[in-house]
């Protein structure tokens, strides 16, 4: 008999802000530097601070914020209904149902279809946007159990970027029984949509916090970087060390985010789509600093499928830029060429900090 532990960790986790002391609130001030929103969607909690400060150095109204942070809810609530697979009135959803076809999909859509797609091909599907069927089957939010392996087998006869085509005014389903998943990118379209319009307003410098992926834009008051702390993925209330960065985007995929526990075994969410399995690369997390929400959590995922040594190489190809922190599960904290003392600095005492040299040819 099969026993289960369900734990579920919310990928808020994954990344903990520390731009000022204050604690979140629905709507407060911070040494009248930042008012700050919390809110729920896309099935994980989001923090909004945006600063008091207008570009010109004046002096925004808690009104005039109120109304961006509602436009930014507005912005959430349109990817949600483009990209998620559990939102029963989505397009996702809706092409994964018993249709051959999505005509006229939004531009929201159309926008992240296409950098799914480009994440996929270059990263040779490491990271891959049509696993619903394996997602499906595996349901690590809902606690397994675990697939029998003629599931997973006969779930990855529908898995692939050859699935779907999209062309035109529709996306076309080339196999009835495949199904999108846009869950490893749709956090980071969503910041960078968020992004784009905060860079409209008059709001100096923000920052948005969606599951694991944040996003940060403009300079601060102090022109100082912001300061991200890195969860320990073996401590829920620890950091790892800190991440400074001037703006752009960060996005965290580990095995402590959302899994489950069967027979002593532990099932993560991040599923490796040549195996049908939760990937086993030895890696615990990943988390990536690029200029594109999107890319940032795309590759998250596919880093963490490549394993340490694949995403180096991955990293050297100079396909994607990015830069990223990689922490192993036997306790070393790796940082890419392009990261140095002054982008990260390390806390913790349980892990060994690795700067890695880059390869001269």
């Amino acid at each position: 008999m099969k026993t289960k532990i369900k734990r579920i960790v919310s990928a808020f986790l994954s990344v903990i802000v520390l731009v000022s002391p204050a604690l979140f609130s629905s709507c407060s001030a911070s040494r009248d530097e930042y008012t700050t929103f919390d809110f729920f969607a896309l099935d994980t909690y989001i923090t909004l601070k945006l600063s008091n400060t207008s570009k010109n150095g004046g002096h925004l109204t808690e009104e005039y914020l109120t109304d961006i942070s509602k436009k930014c809810a507005d912005i959430i609530a349109d990817v949600d209904a483009a990209l998620s697979s559990y939102n029963t009135e989505s397009e996702v959803y809706f092409l994964n149902g018993e249709v051959n076809m999505l005509l006229s999909p939004s531009e929201i859509f159309t926008s992240a279809y296409e950098a799914a797609y480009s994440v996929n091909a270059l990263t040779d599907g490491a990271y891959d946007y049509t696993l619903g069927a394996l997602t499906e089957i595996w349901n690590v939010n809902g606690g397994g159990p675990a697939p029998e392996a003629e599931e997973i087998t006969a779930a990855l006869t529908h898995t692939g970027s050859n699935k779907f085509t999209l062309a035109g005014d529709s996306v076309k389903k080339n196999d009835p029984d495949a199904k999108i998943d846009f869950g490893g990118i749709g956090k980071g379209v969503a910041a960078q949509r968020i992004l784009e319009y905060l860079d409209s307003t008059d709001v100096k410098y923000a920052l948005i916090s969606i599951g694991g992926n944040i996003g940060v834009i403009g300079e601060k008051k102090d022109a100082k970087t912001y300061k991200i702390g890195i969860r320990d993925p073996q401590k829920s209330d620890a950091v790892i060390g800190y991440m400074y960065i001037p703006s752009g985007f960060i996005s965290v995929s580990g095995d402590y985010e959302r899994f489950f526990e069967e027979d002593g075994k532990k099932y993560h969410h991040i599923i490796d789509p040549k195996t049908g399995y939760p990937a086993d690369t030895g890696l615990s997390s990943v988390a990536v600093y690029a200029q594109s929400g999107a890319s940032a959590d795309a590759l998250s995922t596919a880093l963490f499928v490549m394993g340490l040594d694949g995403a180096l190489y991955f990293y050297e190809s100079r396909l994607i830029p990015f830069e990223a922190i990689f922490v192993t599960s036997d306790g070393q904290v790796v940082l890419t060429p392009g990261l140095g003392e002054e982008n990260f600095t390390m806390t913790s005492s349980d892990y060994k900090l690795v700067y890695k040299a880059e390869n001269k040819k």
